[in-house]
């Protein structure tokens, strides 16, 4: 029959037997609970001497009480006093005690049920010393589980690397160089495979080395952001491996140029044309975005015009009244929207035949980024589906985990927990993504 205990505990164990009594008292200037149990059983032989249990060669010697931490009840501390059956062998005079419980592990006091509870609240983005004050343990407690888990999920130097992977670094720890760490993933699962100290080519060269030539033959696409190592690193040991450049730096490098552009010609007339300098610092998003979503149908008013337009109108009389800053919004919307359609050839022409005289500096000199990157770029084009998007959401959540605890010291433990938070409850496939074929 099931016992109170074990619906509220959730512990069942045959060798287990409840007392009916539980007590409300106060342990550690904190209100408690505390259950009472006996363990027992009939063992099969000495540990010792190895004597069979037969004729009574071993026999019951009296008992000791462990206090052992369970998960909280209704939002108390719980306990159990659990009486642990001692045996003494009567062949070689060797006392010992019944350990071999399903509650708690040999020679622990924390509950087996406590620590897998840590291990779940691990994987969020909480501090660890928030998990032990909800689990009334220690901070080493969690810190301790959470390395012997991640122990077990890290990778092994020979294990397969994904065909498609995804490269980023993170702001990692002070003792990592320019304290930014490396994590790549895999692009199709988006599951986390590995975490290292630091992005230096010399380091990620040494790291990736030890994986077979083979294994890293297998390798078909890495998406990257603009970082030049990364590319030095890639035609080294992944010859076979495709760049792809990710498609939001790519559009937010020109965006970026343009929006500076703007600002530098903002501030040009912010003393001889006020009401100037306002439209263009109010409706600078109208400049920034597609001209396929602007509208020039719908009349309105509008803040800073004292007549009726439109979104398309506004930028229209801003590029009329800042001639100068024409070019450059032209040159960019035809290269994004050429790239947002993948449409490589459209991209290159309009890259090539570019004038760079009336640009900025800070644009042209992308766009020579761009002719240098030009087979990376076409790569993108025909792999539309791979980006960095799913290293960025991980790193999103790295941020999120470091602002939580204050910062870290051990990369070895942050590393410990970015792996545990990332890869304990992930599946090894997503429902509905198929390997990505080149457009």
């Amino acid at each position: 029959m099931t016992t109170i205990q074990e619906v509220v505990l959730q512990i069942k164990d045959k060798n287990v037997k409840w007392e009916n009594n539980v007590e409300e008292v106060y342990f550690k200037k904190k209100k408690s609970l505390f259950f009472f149990a006996n363990y027992t059983y009939c063992p099969d032989a000495c540990p010792n001497c190895g004597c069979v249990n037969r004729d009574f060669s071993i026999v019951k010697n009296g008992t000791r009480t462990s206090r052992i931490t369970l998960n909280p009840v209704s939002g108390l501390p719980a306990f159990i006093k659990l009486r642990k059956q001692r045996f003494l062998c009567r062949e070689c005079s060797h006392s010992f005690t019944a350990d071999t419980t399903s509650i708690v592990d040999l020679n622990a006091f924390i509950s087996k049920n406590v620590k897998n509870e840590i291990k779940v609240k691990a994987c969020e983005t909480v501090s660890e010393s928030h998990i032990a004050k909800e689990m009334n343990v220690s901070v080493h407690t969690v810190r301790r589980v959470v390395n012997e888990t991640a122990d077990s999920l890290r990778i092994k130097p020979l294990n397969e690397l994904p065909e498609h992977m995804c490269w980023d670094e993170f702001k990692s720890v002070a003792s990592a160089e320019a304290s930014m760490s490396f994590a790549y993933c895999d692009a199709i699962t988006h599951q986390l495979v590995d975490v290292v100290q630091d992005r230096k080519m010399e380091n990620l060269v040494r790291y990736f080395n030890q994986f077979p030539l083979q294994t890293r033959l297998n390798v078909k696409t890495i998406s990257i952001d603009m970082y030049a190592p990364y590319i030095e690193v890639i035609k080294r040991l992944f010859p076979k491996a495709k760049i792809i450049i990710d498609p939001f730096h790519i559009i937010q490098a020109l965006n970026r140029e343009l929006n500076k552009t703007r600002t530098r010609k903002m501030n040009q007339v912010r003393y001889k044309d006020r009401r100037l300098y306002n439209k263009l610092k109010r409706y600078w998003k109208l400049i920034l975005k597609n001209r396929d979503d602007l509208q020039s149908y719908h009349y309105s008013h509008y803040r800073l015009f004292d007549w009726l337009t439109h979104s398309q109108g506004i930028v229209d009389y801003l590029l009329q009244e800042v001639p100068s800053l024409k070019p450059e919004y032209e040159t960019v919307h035809q290269l994004r929207e050429a790239f947002k359609e993948r449409n490589f050839n459209e991209f290159k022409e309009e890259l090539l035949n570019v004038q760079t005289k009336h640009l900025s500096d800070g644009l042209n000199r992308v766009l020579q980024t761009f002719k240098k990157f030009l087979p990376y770029l076409q790569n993108t084009c025909e792999y539309p589906t791979l980006s960095n998007g799913p290293i960025e959401g991980i790193n999103n959540k790295i941020k999120v985990l470091k602002r939580n605890a204050y910062g870290y010291t051990s990369f070895t433990h942050f590393r410990n927990r970015i792996l545990l938070m990332s890869k304990l409850f992930t599946p090894t496939t997503k429902k509905g993504i198929k390997q990505p074929d080149a457009a």
